[in-house]
């Protein structure tokens, strides 16, 4: 089947479907739009492909506790935006 997607966002899950649309349908054309300069840059942010870590979580020294390998790092990443910032 021919045909064209649009894929908005270059995140995970982002690059996940367009991928795998792409594997799904050789014909298909799949178009892949970032507002960003780089893909999956939330990614590396979040731990190195580890998972997204903000989604549950509201307090920064509690986020450190729950993080040991990346503690500091955290602290320093979400002094300026935080769960609740978005």
């Amino acid at each position: 089947m021919k045909g064209k997607l649009c894929v908005v966002g270059g995140g995970a899950a982002g690059i996940f479907c367009a991928v795998n649309a792409a594997r799904m349908n050789r014909s298909l054309q799949v178009v892949l739009l970032e507002r960003s300069s780089k893909l999956l840059s939330k990614v590396k942010v979040s731990g190195g492909g580890r998972c997204n870590v903000t989604h549950a979580c509201f307090s920064i020294p509690d986020m450190a506790r729950r993080y040991p390998r990346g503690g500091n790092f955290v602290k320093k990443a979400f002094s300026n935006f935080f769960t609740v910032d978005t």
